[in-house]
């Protein structure tokens, strides 16, 4: 929040998280799409698969000082990050914003990575099963490689506190100090069960009682109208 970034989606995603806002991840796209003047809502198009040498031209481009690659869940285009990323200039920070599954993919490309913005992908939230051992796992490998780290747990009307509770039980044996974002869930076509504000007020003040760094924070773009 209130930093400039550059963000990077890829294609695909192997969960089916039932709060998912980009069922564009699960369609094969024949062009990508730049945004291009920032804002504009012109875009240019590129071929798909993009190669390396256009993706670095396009991003040369902007001077946003953090390269935000996103998806899907880009993880699961691991030889393409690793080959991408070590062509990278050092001017840029690398946030990855990942759902924390893919470990071993992870710790193929995380000495390129600065910052870790992982998802604890709560049963109830979901819909699918819980992922509390990738998710140690990860968060493991990210901090004993010292990367800036914060967890995003997204919020439904059908969060339960058991949920969130192992999430802070997790956090307070790793390093209670990582911060924690409760995103609520934000309406589309397909999703409407959108938590309500007290239920966010209540569970905020169950979390900071544990944690010393717990926010807030809806989906920016979404109020910002920046798909």
């Amino acid at each position: 929040m209130g930093e400039r970034h550059l963000f990077v989606r890829l294609q695909d995603c192997e969960l089916s998280c039932r709060f998912c806002d980009t069922p564009l991840s699960f369609v094969v796209n024949r062009f990508c799409r730049v945004e291009y003047p920032p804002l504009s809502k012109k875009y240019l198009h590129l071929n798909n698969p993009v190669s390396i040498s256009d993706l670095n031209q396009t991003i040369a481009r902007f001077d946003d000082p953090v390269i935000s690659i996103t998806g899907g869940e880009p993880l699961q285009k691991t030889p393409f990050l690793k080959a991408w990323l070590q062509t990278l200039e050092h001017s840029r920070r690398i946030l990855l914003e990942t759902a924390g599954v893919h470990f071993s993919e992870f710790r193929d490309i995380i000495d390129y990575i600065d910052i870790v913005s992982m998802d604890f992908k709560l049963k109830s939230s979901t819909g699918m099963h819980p992922w509390w051992q990738e998710h140690e796992l990860f968060l493991k490998a990210a901090l004993d490689k010292g990367k800036e780290v914060y967890i995003k747990a997204v919020m439904t009307r059908d969060t339960t506190d058991e949920d969130l509770e192992k999430g802070i039980r997790l956090l307070m044996t790793l390093d209670p100090n990582i911060p924690l974002i409760l995103q609520p869930a934000s309406v589309t076509q397909r999703f409407q069960a959108a938590p309500s504000l007290e239920q966010m007020y209540r569970w905020h003040s169950l979390t900071r009682e544990l944690l010393p760094h717990v926010r807030v924070i809806p989906q920016m773009h979404k109020h910002m109208g920046i798909s």
